[in-house]
């Protein structure tokens, strides 16, 4: 240690700039750590943070969340931060944002509550925000904290729709206890006393108008259990070419259907339950030709895409419009005068427990065009 009482003015200042230069050096060097720290924190933290001024202008933005928005921090820095949320609210935002910083009341700072967010595709999901408030040197910025609640909503949803379905499945036993034998019951009397009327007597299309709608009330209450309560699958090897080509032959024998033309090709094997297969083929088949007015050709494809089999039907109507589309698989909608809506969401129920995918698209060349991915045998 230098002995200070020897040393000059001179020596002595210099002594001390050398002390306060390593210590500033020092401090400098935490600081570098400090921050380097934060960024480590920021960049690898899997909730979405972001940064705003009191103006709600984004300061900062996180990789997660970008990753939640669909946007680049690049693109949304010096923004204002009502571009992550859809209307109302972001009109709102802004209002609120400085009736706060007037002293009005916080609504959500120090809080948390679920908000809706809009990503860079203009869709909209569910999000939870915790907000903090911070003042550095006077200036004030505000913390955001945000979680995608999107699949916790999906699993609610779907638990949802298991507890209502459970609840369907009850209403539809109960039905097809006391509706479906009496009218199996009723149809074979009619039957019998419509086979010893005379042809030309006139209530006898009467009785056979009321056996008409006495099937089509069985399909119903059928339809109801199906979808409600679909039986276990019976797996077995199936071909599609030979499935589709026996549900194709089917329909042709339907004599509304004389001016469909229903071409098909490709061949794939899958395991599967061919009959509740062939019921859902049927049915888009069916739907397709219905589409065109009995009247027109469908296209039925099958092939393999990235290790999994593919069919698609493609029709000539005049296309499904997208609110429609976006209903499709609502149980009980549907646009026929006599349809039951449960068609298109019982084929989702058997290709989903198949495994599989079912979605509708509206091609550019016209027409609609159903697509169905099923697993290949392992």
């Amino acid at each position: 240690m230098a002995d200070y009482e020897q040393l000059s003015r001179e020596e002595l200042l210099q002594q001390v700039r050398e002390l306060e230069t390593a210590h500033h050096l020092d401090a400098l060097s935490d600081l570098r750590d400090s921050e380097e720290r934060l960024h480590a924190i920021l960049r690898t933290a899997v909730e979405g943070i972001i940064t705003i001024d009191e103006r709600g202008i984004v300061e900062t933005m996180n990789p997660a969340a970008e990753k939640i928005f669909g946007w680049r921090a690049t693109e949304v820095v010096g923004r204002n931060v009502s571009c992550l949320m859809p209307n109302p609210y972001s009109r709102e935002h802004d209002s609120y944002l400085q009736n706060y910083v007037r002293g009005g009341h916080a609504k959500i700072i120090g809080i948390g509550r679920e908000v809706t967010g809009r990503r860079k595709d203009g869709t909209t999901f569910p999000v939870h925000l915790s907000v903090g408030e911070m003042v550095n040197e006077g200036r004030r910025s505000f913390t955001g904290i945000l979680h995608d609640l999107s699949d916790r909503v999906a699993l609610e949803n779907r638990l949802a729709e298991q507890k209502s379905l459970a609840k369907l499945g009850e209403m539809a036993a109960v039905v097809a206890h006391e509706v479906k034998n009496p009218i199996a019951g009723i149809r074979g009397a009619l039957q019998v006393i419509t086979s010893r009327m005379p042809a030309e007597q006139r209530d006898r299309g009467v009785l056979i108008d009321i056996i008409a709608r006495l099937d089509a009330l069985n399909r119903i209450v059928q339809d109801m259990l199906m979808f409600a309560r679909p039986r276990a699958l019976r797996r077995e090897p199936v071909s599609l070419a030979a499935l589709l080509g026996d549900t194709v032959a089917l329909i042709e024998r339907d004599p509304t259907m004389s001016h469909v033309q229903i071409a098909l090709s490709g061949a794939a094997d899958i395991s599967g339950d061919r009959e509740m297969l062939q019921v859902v083929f049927q049915n888009i088949l069916m739907n397709a030709a219905q589409a065109m007015e009995n009247k027109g050709r469908i296209e039925v494809s099958i092939g393999t895409v990235n290790g999994r089999c593919s069919v698609a039907i493609a029709d000539q109507g005049p296309g499904m419009p997208e609110d429609v589309r976006a209903r499709a698989f609502d149980a009980f909608f549907t646009t026929k005068h006599r349809g039951t809506g449960l068609g298109l969401p019982i084929a989702r129920r058997v290709i989903e427990a198949h495994g599989g995918t079912i979605q509708i698209d509206a091609p550019p060349s016209g027409g609609t065009m159903v697509t169905i991915v099923l697993p290949l045998p392992r």
